[in-house]
């Protein structure tokens, strides 16, 4: 059990296989033609760039047919794996799929883990992202010039969940904190432009006519 936790929840969490909670699938191989047009299309840099993906902001297109979009079809929920890297650090990053109105496809680098189970997305995608969820990962790869985990590793994987209510209060907590973050983020970036242009003005006063008065509101 983790060393910080809500009160109103005491049970003991359970050791659960991702076997069991995902299925995995390899993604799809595409010639360099079908690239660039047709439906959105998940890769790496999708899973390293985001903390977690819509369809909106999913980089690439690939020109498929319908039989394989549903094949390969990414729905809210599943979670995507990257399958291999030259750093262990990064072979296995994960990352969660949540748009509820609509699918994707995703890339041969990639391992989808479509949902069979019960979990919370946004808790499981957190969790994934843990040292020790890392850890468990990377440890299992293989390879020597690039690492790899293939879908019998990430299958086999284990790690600790508590029940859906207590996934469900750590994710709303997540959440929370994240959209702090990002809000923080938007005020030190308004705050390095405004520093930006007050600068500028200060020193373009300067250099036009000597010490010139003004006050604060003609700078701002």
């Amino acid at each position: 059990m983790p060393r910080l936790r809500f009160p109103e929840f005491t049970g003991v969490w359970e050791n659960k296989r991702l076997g069991e909670l995902l299925e995995f699938k390899n993604g799809i191989n595409a010639s360099k033609e079908q690239y660039g047009s047709g439906v959105k299309f998940i890769n790496v840099l999708d899973i390293l760039s985001n903390d977690f993906i819509t369809y909106d902001n999913i980089v690439g297109k690939v020109n498929v047919d319908e039989l394989i979009v549903e094949k390969f079809s990414v729905s809210y929920g599943d979670i995507l794996f990257q399958r291999s890297s030259e750093t262990r650090e990064e072979v296995g990053t994960a990352n969660v799929y949540l748009d509820k109105n609509k699918n994707a496809t995703f890339g041969g680098f990639v391992i989808r883990g479509k949902k069979i189970g019960e979990y919370n997305p946004v808790f499981f995608n957190k969790l994934l992202k843990t040292n020790s969820a890392r850890e468990n990962i990377t440890s299992k790869s293989g390879g020597s010039t690039r690492f790899n985990v293939g879908q019998e590793i990430l299958s086999s994987v284990n790690l600790y969940f508590p029940n859906l209510p207590e996934q469900d209060k750590i994710a709303s907590f997540l959440l929370f904190v994240d959209e702090r973050i990002q809000t923080q983020k938007k005020i030190i970036e308004g705050l390095k432009t405004l520093k930006i242009q007050s600068r500028n003005k200060l020193f373009t006063q300067i250099i036009k006519g000597g010490y010139e008065r003004f006050t604060v509101e003609e700078i701002l």
